[in-house]
């Protein structure tokens, strides 16, 4: 009965109740965005972390971790392998050669990170092979020892990466539709090479106007960008005592992940090829890395392998990425704050909306107490009209939400604006929101505790109500 009247009395002011709804709608619709495209961010960046940078679990040598020279590889080389290849759960290990090391071109030098690797294996726990940009060549490949990866940054960083307008890429940009306008301003920077994109964009800004480069500066830069693909490369390392060694090698493919920080270090060659570089008769072996099918299990694997482990460290990715690890488990604070503040937000116009249904209906309600109908029946009356309201409201968000945030996730949403500042701090430029079960139960929570809270002063301003006196309210 109660519940029958308390929805209907919603509907008698249907522009005021209108008006609460959509309030609800839009906020609830605005957090489940901020929340997906917060979800989304994390879980690439878990992503990215897990199978680009670091895997599940890695085993170092301790000393290594303090001082990476080539002579600290890791222990107990043969007891460790054969304890990791028992493992119920694993999907995949690698080992690898891991040196500093100086890349060096006739334009520029930069210090990075070298990585032997088997490139095979590596494809079963990394996804750096997928990560090949597009005209940056090819993946490293066992039969080819004098090939080296390097990283779009790496690229830019060492003048690999440069810039130039030919007649193939006139004909490009004239298939998208590009104005032939513009392409004639275009051809006064024919066959110009640029080894810079800032040196390309200051040319480019010279020639267009803004709106053009807004509208066209992508397009323009994209079809511009030429890879040095083959060009050499001399490395420089030491030696196991000390001494400074050189060789060189061949770029044969550029890679691009998520992270700046990450691409601007690391470069990769085939363990063999690494091997005739600081010579010697075996490969040596710096760093495994562990990829397991369950991630909740690295904990329970690490205290295996610590146990066997001897003068070696096992990290799990926790500890080797740890604001990805943070910003995971930090994920049902951020849920409590949007929504939070939301809701609080909510509130005071349910609130509001309410105390005036109040007034309006001062005399009904005192002829409701003067036939018998007692206080905690009012109070649950106007109780269930504001949780009808919210939830109206917050259903409508939460379905307007989950299709505008499913649209999303397929299609991306690029930050061009700051695109390089995220990738600098290993967040990607381009999300694709997520909205999980989970965070549509919490919501429903708060909205019928938000509900709730926001009909106690209203309907402790009804039962305040003097029966007598509200009878006589006009």
């Amino acid at each position: 009965m109660i519940l029958s009247i308390a929805w209907k009395n919603i509907w008698r002011n249907n522009k005021r109740s209108m008006v609460v709804i959509l309030a609800v709608t839009l906020g609830i619709i605005a957090g489940v965005l901020l929340v997906g495209i917060m979800e989304g961010w994390i879980r690439q960046r878990l992503d990215s972390a897990i199978y680009n940078e670091v895997s599940h679990i890695q085993i170092h040598n301790a000393d290594y971790i303090k001082n990476e020279e080539i002579n600290l590889t890791v222990g107990d080389l043969d007891a460790t392998t054969l304890c990791i290849a028992s493992l119920e759960d694993l999907k995949g290990w690698v080992k690898r050669a891991r040196i500093i090391a100086m890349a060096t071109t006739p334009w520029a030098n930069t210090g990075v990170m070298i990585y032997g690797v088997d490139p095979e294996k590596e494809k079963h726990i990394t996804e750096i092979y997928k990560k090949i940009v597009p005209g940056g060549g090819r993946y490293l490949d066992m039969q080819s020892p004098g090939d080296i990866l390097i990283s779009d940054k790496t690229a830019e960083i060492l003048k690999l990466k440069q810039y130039i307008i030919t007649d193939s890429t006139m004909e490009s940009l004239r298939g998208q539709n590009v104005p032939e306008s513009l392409l004639v301003k275009l051809g006064t920077l024919k066959d110009k090479r640029f080894r810079s994109p800032k040196d390309f964009k200051e040319a480019v800004k010279k020639e267009f106007s803004k709106k053009e480069i807004d509208r066209y500066g992508r397009q323009i830069t994209e079809k511009a960008l030429d890879y040095r693909i083959r060009n050499k490369i001399q490395i420089s390392i030491s030696d196991r005592d000390g001494n400074p060694i050189q060789g060189i090698f061949r770029v044969c493919g550029i890679y691009k992940t998520t992270n700046t920080g990450f691409d601007q270090t690391a470069v990769f060659v085939t363990a063999g090829g690494l091997q005739k570089l600081y010579g010697g008769d075996e490969i040596l072996t710096h760093e495994i890395a562990i990829l397991l099918e369950n991630i909740d299990d690295v904990n329970k694997v690490k205290d295996k392998l610590s146990g066997i482990s001897g003068d070696n460290t096992v990290d799990t990715w926790k500890e080797l990425a740890p604001d990805a690890a943070m910003m995971n488990d930090f994920m049902i604070l951020y849920y409590i704050i949007f929504i939070g503040i939301i809701m609080l937000a909510l509130a005071f116009g349910i609130i509001n909306t309410m105390l005036m249904a109040i007034l309006e209906r001062t005399k009904e309600l005192g002829m409701l107490m003067a036939i018998g109908m007692n206080r905690r029946r009012i109070f649950a009356m106007i109780m269930f009209e504001t949780i009808f309201l919210t939830i109206v409201g917050a259903a409508a968000g939460m379905l307007s939400g989950w299709g505008i945030t499913k649209i999303l996730g397929n299609t991306g949403i690029h930050f061009t604006g700051w695109g390089e500042g995220m990738e600098a701090i290993g967040y990607a430029a381009r999300v694709y929101p997520v909205v999980t079960v989970e965070f549509f139960i919490f919501t429903v929570i708060m909205v019928i505790a938000t509900a709730i809270v926001s009909s106690i002063w209203p309907a402790r301003k009804a039962l305040k109500l003097n029966p007598v006196e509200a009878l006589r309210t006009v």
